[in-house]
């Protein structure tokens, strides 16, 4: 065996190979995964169909009907993220429709592999009846963690990415443990060879489906090279060989995405971000691994208990965890309050997976009492159990409500003017086509509007720009004709600053009704 200690005391059989403790021997452990695998999808089919897409969600789908050749060369062009998690999302629609649960299955789905992987983790790294009893209630954690139930609930790449980062993780502690059996001076390809290629597939697939991702797998890289560097004397050339070895091929699976990777990059850093950074920043990222503010704290205390007890077993493992858990967090965050504000709390859901298994470390390491485990293990799912009820009943906004109450009242000569131009994803999914919705205007245009001049300002997108004049002029000659006047705006303060439009609307007509739909505001004007 290698210098370096398993991260729990392995049981061993006769033939010297791992064997779990006998409470998870034999179909136990199996029925144990498969329960926390109905648990978890239990817990993310409540309001998949009754909730509204949200503007987010209303882009993927709109993306995902694009035709293939329109998404892979000219969407990259405007929008932000890769092109993969869309493609992949038009084929799940192709088999499951473009409902609300339909689009919304493919992230159900990842969510779920996810938990499962994190239950059986421990027996796949072979870490004996302890470890795999920890890796098991991690996975029970995870499936009722609110904030890996709110992504996996939503048409978005997030609970596609954290299982692939999730994979990769547990692909770079196997591929250490592997060269850490070696001999020195004899180093032997088989036993590497399997968690090199899946850290390298894993990791590659992750850089695909985000533009961020870049942080991810260099915290995993870094984690692994450096306990590579500390841990592994007179075998580090040739372990080093097979880590980078392994970064490059994931490289190679990313490489066709690079060129329009750095143009992007050129371009859209002269965006005018709505993202602004704050002192919560820094712990938003744990909240949402930890599964919300509730848990929490409790969550913060037994992860670090976790990982102590970790670091006391299994150093090289620990080391690797503690990089991947902050030093990607920390990129972000100094880019985000140094040179310009990237930082969104969603873009490390990737983290509750890894945030759990710490957790579910210190409940089986400090307490040797069962029942004392079982007591904190139940306390732990009942501060989580608050914020997965919180989030079902939490919506982001509600576009089919909005086009369903206009609809009801609109009357003939009515006419609808929607800002920014990105409203018009949510419009074409739940107004357009409805019986009784009025036309609609988008101002400055129907998404995407594009900028052949480069003397428009964008938020967010280069499809979605800030409202000119010369628009307003515009949408004035195509409602001159109507009586009444919807007007539907978002992010007004961002797109519209000046209020050009409702100051054109309000120039000649009254405004007489006001809702607000959790952030898009509708004014009538007669």
């Amino acid at each position: 065996m290698s210098d370096t200690a398993a991260a729990f005391p392995r049981a061993r059989s006769g033939n010297g190979a791992s064997a779990p403790a006998s409470y998870l021997a034999g179909a136990r452990f199996w029925i144990c995964a498969f329960a926390i695998v109905v648990v978890a999808l239990c817990l993310r089919l409540p309001t998949l169909s009754s909730r509204s897409l949200w503007l987010d969600e209303a882009y993927s789908a709109w993306f995902a009907a694009l035709p293939l050749r329109e998404l892979w060369t000219d969407v990259p062009l405007y929008e932000t993220h890769p092109p993969f998690y869309y493609a992949l999302l038009k084929g799940w629609a192709a088999l499951f429709g473009t409902t609300e649960w339909g689009l919304r299955g493919l992230s159900v789905f990842a969510s779920v592999l996810t938990v499962l992987s994190v239950a059986i983790s421990g027996r796949l790294l072979r870490l004996g009846g302890k470890g795999e009893a920890a890796a098991l209630i991690a996975g029970l954690l995870l499936a009722a963690n609110a904030g890996n139930i709110f992504f996996a609930q939503q048409a978005r790449p997030y609970a596609l990415e954290t299982l692939t980062a999730t994979l990769a993780i547990i692909s770079s502690v196997a591929l250490f443990h592997a060269m850490a059996v070696q001999l020195p001076g004899r180093f032997r390809v088989t036993p590497v060879l399997t968690p090199a290629i899946a850290l390298a597939a894993s990791g590659g697939v992750t850089l695909w489906l985000h533009n961020t991702a870049v942080f991810i797998a260099f915290g995993i890289w870094v984690g692994l090279c450096l306990s590579i560097l500390l841990f592994l004397p007179g075998r580090r050339v040739r372990s080093l060989g097979v880590a980078v070895g392994a970064g490059l091929a994931a490289l190679a699976i990313w490489a066709p995405y690079l060129p329009m990777y750095f143009w992007q990059s050129q371009h859209f850093a002269r965006l005018s971000f709505w993202v602004t950074t704050s002192r919560q920043d820094l712990i938003s990222a744990w909240i949402l691994a930890s599964g919300g503010d509730i848990p929490a704290a409790a969550a913060a205390i037994l992860a670090a208990i976790g990982w102590f007890a970790l670091w006391r077993a299994d150093r090289p493992t620990a080391l690797n965890l503690l990089i991947v858990l902050f030093l990607p967090l920390s990129m972000v965050l100094a880019i985000s309050f140094t040179i310009k504000p990237i930082y969104i709390s969603r873009l490390f859901e990737w983290l509750a997976p890894l945030a759990m298994l710490l957790v579910a470390v210190g409940i089986v390491s400090v307490w040797k009492n069962p029942a004392v485990k079982a007591f904190v293990l139940v306390g732990f799912l009942a501060l989580s159990a608050m914020d997965v009820a919180r989030g079902y009943a939490h919506i982001v906004e509600d576009p089919r409500r909005m086009a369903e109450d206009i609809a009801a009242v609109a009357e003939a000569g009515d006419v609808v003017v929607a800002t920014p131009s990105e409203l018009s994803v949510e419009l074409l999914y739940y107004a357009e086509g409805r019986l009784g919705f009025p036309p609609i205007v988008y101002v400055p245009g129907p998404f995407p509007v594009r900028d052949e001049s480069g003397g428009r300002t964008f938020v967010s997108n280069l499809g979605a720009p800030v409202v000119m004049v010369a628009d307003v002029q515009k949408m004035a000659a195509a409602i001159q004709s109507y009586r009444r006047v919807w007007l539907i705006t978002r992010s007004e303060g961002l797109y519209d600053p000046d209020e050009l439009v409702r100051g054109e609307l309000s120039s000649s007509k009254r405004a007489t009704q006001t809702a607000n739909y959790f952030g898009t505001t509708v004014t009538l004007f007669e």
